[in-house]
């Protein structure tokens, strides 16, 4: 009989722990990008960036408040806002006549956008950094367009020849051999992308990159998958899972609960 009435406290307490739903209010952080996330018991939540932004891959600050829900062993900040698109990007060919040269211009926009969807006010800049290659996008074929030089170091890898310059425009000889399509490659893209070239006339291509920002919340329908009380997941898969544990990710894959008064 006591080993009836013992199995069952054990079933019983086991249930009862985790069903409970944990207190994540608080403050967690990554050391890796900079991110810190306050839960207040009022079910807002402050977002903080102070490096790498984990929407557009670049350093750059973001601070926003919003709501959270739980729901199971998910949070969700700000579930009532529509998921938005934040990079998209196009290419286009000129031709542009009595040029006998070749030149791409490469333009990275900031779109702001207020809550009807209109665009509010734009900001167009030089993309940061790219590498470029013509029909093959082979170490030898790369060039890096960049305002400064690449800080060469053991752990950079291949560094390719570079074009140093703060024009968003760069000329140079038109290749003696067909151009059938262009590599870009840049974190403003999150990407390498190819370009099929359609008119072989085209002595003027332009990439326009697009970076859009929604004046209402950036953070929209963003999940972290709760570990337990003092770890939080937040790289979610395009397949709905979490990354779990990764040694060489995991200082960008969580969030750490902080200790009150640290």
């Amino acid at each position: 009989m006591m080993k009836h009435i013992l199995f069952f406290m054990i079933v019983f307490n086991t249930l009862h722990a985790f069903c409970q739903t944990p207190d994540i209010t608080g403050t967690y952080t990554s050391a890796g990008t900079g991110v810190s996330v306050t839960f207040n018991e009022d079910s807002t939540f402050q977002y903080m960036v102070n490096g790498l932004n984990p929407i557009f891959y670049r350093w750059e600050k973001l601070s926003e408040k919003g709501k959270w829900i739980l729901k199971g062993d998910t949070i969700i900040l700000n579930p009532e806002l529509s998921k938005k698109t934040y990079v998209e990007y196009n290419f286009k060919e000129e031709k542009i006549a009595d040029d006998t040269s070749l030149s791409i211009t490469f333009n990275h926009i900031k779109r702001y956008y207020d809550a009807g969807g209109n665009i509010v006010s734009t900001d167009t800049l030089q993309i940061e950094r790219l590498d470029y290659a013509f029909n093959d996008f082979a170490k030898k074929n790369l060039v890096r367009v960049s305002p400064y030089k690449t800080t060469r170091c053991t752990f950079a890898g291949y560094t390719p020849r570079e074009i140093i310059t703060t024009d968003r425009t760069i000329t140079m000889h038109k290749p003696a051999e067909k151009i059938n399509n262009i590599f870009i490659g840049c974190y403003e893209l999150q990407g390498t992308k190819e370009f099929a070239v359609k008119d072989q006339n085209s002595n003027h291509f332009i990439l326009n990159v697009y970076s859009n920002y929604y004046l209402d919340g950036q953070i929209r329908q963003v999940k972290f998958l709760i570990k337990n009380e003092n770890v939080l997941y937040t790289k979610q898969k395009e397949n709905g899972e979490f990354e779990k544990d990764n040694i060489w990710t995991a200082t960008d894959t969580k969030l750490r609960k902080q200790k009150t008064g640290s």
